[in-house]
């Protein structure tokens, strides 16, 4: 049976369409012509016929000093952000973990980032079990502290329905997690919950909208990292996915993968094949590219129609933005292009800075060249977000 969609999730197709139109308006010209490495029918890294074949990856390891802790929030699936969409308001579980040197937790004034990933991803896009590849290890080796989450409906989290929950209610899920934080009200297997005095938020693709939602709606963070992000550019590739997405959540999502598992999921790359050139460039380690592949996963359909009109009410709101930003871009991101004006649209923050990696799509943490994004990173929370 088809389940019955809100008026706002009607009209997300429509809105996708017109959203390239004003996406387009926003940036600057577009990159013509095929990205290289992504062209249909090219090889692509650890591909089979590629030049390099994929191969087992050395598993990350967990720098000296370093602790890594599974952690726990309890949080209301609502949604009070500026932008409008429907939740359930049911309480749920969201999991992750918490990755930092141990001093940092013992410090007075204690800093963290709260990651949040995107729609086709998980809590692995900022834990890829690849040894320098592994964005919390490589941040905690040079002193910072990160809290990684799957946001609810993916991964260890709780799986309710994939129409309970939408973009916004992320967005206040996330910002629920920030108030934890900081009041160390939260569980942690095998230690106590340290209270953070400064949070940033880091999110990546999508994750970076329910980040830039939730400092707008309310400014509870002390800075934005976003990575493979900007609410402009958005390709005639990323416009195929989420259409072919969109039609799939109208007729109830994909087929049950377990007996018993909620309904109202879909993947966003219909293929392994989208999946893996959509997120990786031609240059990506062949031990990258096949860790990545094992992640390929379905996401709640309430999150997919409802990003359409967050990403315009985001447009609209992003001039409010008042703290520093920080953006990195991969130049072969095959799902957002012609990004440069993006940076400029954030009117209202101190600081805004930018980076891009020559090598890298839109998977931007685990992508070649990615130890640029560790270091300017680091470099920035050490100017925004000091640990005293």
């Amino acid at each position: 049976m088809t389940r019955p969609l809100g008026r706002a999730a009607r009209l997300a197709a429509a809105v996708a369409a017109a959203l390239t139109v004003a996406a387009t308006t926003a940036a600057a010209p577009a990159v013509p012509g095929p990205l290289p490495g992504t062209a249909s029918g090219a090889p692509h890294a650890g591909a089979p016929g590629a030049a390099g074949a994929a191969v087992p990856a050395a598993p990350a390891e967990l720098p000296e000093g370093v602790v890594d802790l599974p952690v726990e929030f309890t949080v209301d699936n609502v949604n009070r952000t500026r932008g409008r969409c429907s939740a359930d308001g049911e309480e749920y579980t969201v999991r992750g973990h918490l990755t930092a040197p141990a001093e940092v937790l013992e410090a007075e004034a204690p800093a963290v980032t709260l990651l949040v990933h995107g729609t086709n991803t998980g809590e692995w896009i900022w834990r890829l079990d690849v040894e320098g590849r592994n964005y919390v290890n490589e941040l905690a080796a040079r002193g910072h502290a990160s809290v990684t989450i799957d946001r609810l409906g993916y991964g260890s989290s709780d799986i309710p329905d994939g129409f309970a929950s939408c973009s916004g209610a992320h967005a206040d899920i996330a910002n629920q997690v920030v108030g934890q934080l900081r009041e160390g009200a939260y569980g942690v297997e095998g230690g106590e919950p340290a209270a953070f005095d400064t949070v940033v938020m880091g999110g990546h693709s999508s994750g970076a909208l329910v980040a830039e939602t939730a400092s707008v709606s309310f400014g509870d963070v002390d800075g934005l990292l976003l990575t493979g992000w900007a609410a402009v550019g958005i390709t005639d590739d990323t416009n195929r996915r989420f259409l072919t997405a969109y039609q799939t959540c109208l007729e109830g999502g994909e087929e049950h993968a377990e007996p018993g598992d909620p309904r109202g999921y879909v993947h966003f790359d219909p293929t392994l094949e989208d999946f893996r050139e959509g997120g990786l460039g031609a240059d990506a380690d062949p031990a990258v590219v096949a860790e990545v592949e094992e992640h390929w996963g379905r996401n709640p359909c309430g999150v997919m129609i409802s990003e359409p009109m967050a990403i315009l009410y985001d447009l609209d709101l992003v001039g409010e933005i008042d703290v520093p930003v920080h953006l990195v871009f991969g130049a072969h991101d095959v799902l957002r292009q012609g990004v440069e004006g993006y940076p400029g649209l954030f009117t209202s923050s101190p600081d805004v800075t930018a980076t891009t990696l020559d090598d890298a799509g839109h998977f931007v943490t685990v992508d070649a060249g990615s130890e640029l994004l560790y270091e300017t990173a680091a470099a920035w929370l050490e100017r925004h977000a000091p640990t005293s």
